[in-house]
């Protein structure tokens, strides 16, 4: 009886498969939270201003974000695009000591850049966000805010 009531039993649930997951996603949606900055030599504010944004939060997610900068967007698009520090820190014309200060806070090279723009009615200002060995930099107004993921 016992074989018989086991050829009544319902099949075996398939196992599940792992659904992949995307490397960018991993990488840029976080709460990333200001560290310290690094002041260019154009910058819009103070150094003791830009020290005002330590602990303030970025918040990434799959669909948008949030920024003490650009404000709210609920719906971004994204680009990528893979970058070295020299480069970006030429760009933004920060000062010579720049790129060691973002190599001390642990940024270097290969550093993948990931400009999010806004595809929603309100079109905030790109954010655009330079990630490097889980550790990321954001730059407003001339300021580089170097940001922890939390």
């Amino acid at each position: 009886m016992g074989l018989l009531a086991g050829g009544c039993l319902p099949p075996d649930e398939k196992a599940a498969r792992p659904v992949p997951v995307d490397p960018d996603v991993a990488a840029l949606v976080h709460t990333w939270v200001v560290a310290d900055h690094i002041v260019g030599t154009g910058a819009a504010i103070t150094a003791a201003e830009a020290a005002s944004f330590r602990g303030r939060h970025i918040e990434i997610s799959r669909l948008g974000y949030v920024s003490p900068w650009q404000g709210t967007c609920e719906e971004a698009g994204r680009t990528k695009r893979t970058r070295s520090l020299g480069e970006i820190i030429g760009e933004l014309d920060m000062s010579s000591s720049a790129a060691s200060e973002a190599s001390a806070f642990g940024l270097s090279d290969p550093v993948i850049e990931y400009r999010l723009s806004c595809t929603d009615r309100r079109r905030p200002p790109p954010l655009t966000v330079f990630i490097s060995h889980g550790k990321a930099m954001t730059c407003y107004g001339g300021v580089c805010f170097l940001m922890k993921a939390s």
